[in-house]
């Protein structure tokens, strides 16, 4: 999750409590998606391996969402078996060109297993980072390309550079262009996404999966890129039980589902402390279509 989604907390409005109608469907794919989600401690004394199993009973995940700012020595903070990992750090640009990670990583990217997928991600979200002129789409492009030469000299085929943006990106009010961000084709394998339904302020509506989704769907389409969603949630509506959300997550997961997603990772974090909302499935509806998905 970025701290700065400006443009997309405004979007969702004061709305009734519905489930608006499903798209139509999208040509179907013969294997779904994998189900994930991220997740953090949620007492003083719980560690970040019990948060992963305490989630993993509620879903039985099949793949992992992991933050870092430079990536711990393997296994990491998460001992997750075989899933897929989506892992994402973040150095500075200059730092990454200057060379002062090169041991770091040369070992990291060495030392990754080769019996689980990694999708491994430079600086998720860097749009704002970048439009506060903490470092420039040229030197973060850069930087992309430099990480990319250091993993591929790992030799790793389970090594999957994936570049992760905001949807907020690929909407026109944004006035942003998602290829400012872009290394170039040959330096990302997926391009994935991380797509809400609402970020801040009072949950009133649970928005229908095409309007959340469907531009970076057609976006990754157009590059000729396989897609994923990294985050996506929402906090409960005002005024429901729970029902209405499981509604709304199987909604979401049908619709990536039909359009192709490689996987879907659910943000199960109360993130109210950064000034978002609380989007973790707590109530027994919303876990069970979390778990549903996971099982299909």
């Amino acid at each position: 999750m970025g701290l700065g989604r400006t443009g997309t907390a405004t979007l969702a409005g004061v709305l009734a409590v519905v489930i608006s109608p499903a798209p139509a469907p999208a040509p179907a794919q013969v294997a779904g998606p994998l189900c994930g989600a991220s997740f953090l401690p949620e007492s003083p004394n719980e560690t970040y391996q019990q948060a992963f199993e305490r989630v993993n009973g509620y879903y039985r995940l099949e793949s992992v969402r992991v933050f870092y700012t430079l990536p711990k020595p393997w296994p990491g903070k998460v001992d997750a078996g075989r899933r897929p990992l989506t892992v994402s750090f973040k150095a500075a640009p200059k730092d990454i060109l200057a060379g002062r990670h090169d041991a770091h990583f040369r070992t990291w990217f060495a030392d990754a297993p080769r019996d689980v997928d990694v999708n491994w991600t430079y600086f998720h979200e860097p749009e704002d980072n970048i439009a506060r002129g903490e470092f420039t789409a040229a030197d973060y492009r850069a930087a992309w390309r430099y990480l990319h030469r250091l993993a591929a000299a790992a030799g790793n085929p389970r090594l999957h550079p994936t570049l992760i943006l905001m949807d907020w990106t690929v909407d026109p009010r944004s006035q942003r262009n998602w290829r400012d961000y872009y290394p170039g084709d040959a330096y990302v394998e997926v391009l994935a996404w991380d797509a809400y339904n609402q970020v801040t302020g009072v949950t009133r509506r649970y928005r229908p999966a095409e309007e959340i989704f469907g531009r970076v769907v057609a976006v990754s389409r157009d590059a000729g890129k396989p897609f994923a969603i990294a985050e996506t949630g929402s906090a409960i509506a005002e005024g429901d039980d729970g029902r209405g959300r499981a509604a709304w997550l199987r909604q979401v997961t049908d619709y990536l589902t039909r359009h192709g997603a490689r996987w879907v990772q659910y943000f199960d974090i109360d993130f109210r402390a950064q000034g978002h909302s609380d989007y973790r499935l707590r109530d027994a509806a919303s876990q069970r279509a979390w778990r549903e998905f996971c099982a299909r």
